[in-house]
């Protein structure tokens, strides 16, 4: 059994999706920035988006799967990252989902960056929107890097002890990609989603797991005795 490394990007639900008691708790949170303010914050929450893209990488084998929103239709060719073996699979949110727990149930671990803050607890509740059970528990007890789940983001704070840095910063100062060397990055996917851009989103998040996959790689080589190896 091995690790996978994976990723989500989302995207902002049609206004009629969204609870309406949503919306006003957002309204009100926002309501000093501005009257539309609280649109900028949509595609951060599982009650006003939806899963678009997610991207999974077996980092031992190169091969992955990214599983994308096919409301825009068929993808054309994409630009996906080198020494890569993706598949490319289309359909609703609820088919991706669906694809995505069937997938990670054979993996010994998984790994990510900020997962346990957003794509695992953002994949959970719209799965239970979407009526998609779960197979797996990736949230298990925060403080045990040998667990299920290794957060490189809790592993390069020493668990927020010190100020947590986005993933970009760190690929780049290990000297690998950064998944920012696009067209879209990650506060611009609402946006190319609604355009109809999804295959930009889809190269994005195949980058974004590449550099976590690199990141976890340099992380393992020189921080072994911190995570038990």
């Amino acid at each position: 059994m091995s690790d996978c490394v994976f990723d989500i990007e989302t995207a902002p639900l049609p206004d009629a999706e969204i609870p309406p008691a949503f919306v006003d708790k957002l309204r009100e949170e926002s309501d000093p920035d501005g009257p539309d303010a609280w649109r900028e914050r949509l595609g951060l929450y599982a009650l006003s988006a939806r899963v678009v893209v997610i991207g999974m990488l077996n980092p031992a084998s190169g091969r992955g799967v990214l599983l994308h929103d096919d409301e825009h239709g068929a993808l054309g060719d994409l630009d996906l990252p080198d020494d890569t073996r993706f598949e490319v699979i289309g359909g609703d949110e609820a088919a991706i989902l669906t694809h995505f727990w069937d997938r990670i149930v054979p993996f010994r671990r998984v790994i990510t960056y900020n997962g346990r803050g957003f794509d695992v607890p953002f994949l959970m509740q719209r799965s239970l929107v979407r009526e998609v059970p779960i197979r797996a528990n990736l949230m298990p007890p925060r403080f045990f890097l040998d667990r299920n789940h290794l957060d490189l983001q809790d592993v390069l704070s020493m668990f927020r002890a010190t100020r947590p840095f986005g993933l970009s910063a760190w690929t780049q100062a290990i000297g690998a990609s950064s998944p920012k060397d696009g067209s879209v990055a990650g506060a611009e996917v609402g946006e190319a989603f609604a355009a109809g851009r999804t295959g930009e989103i889809v190269e994005y998040c195949a980058r974004d797991v590449v550099a976590t996959a690199r990141l976890a790689e340099k992380t393992a080589e020189l921080w072994g005795p911190m995570l038990g190896r």
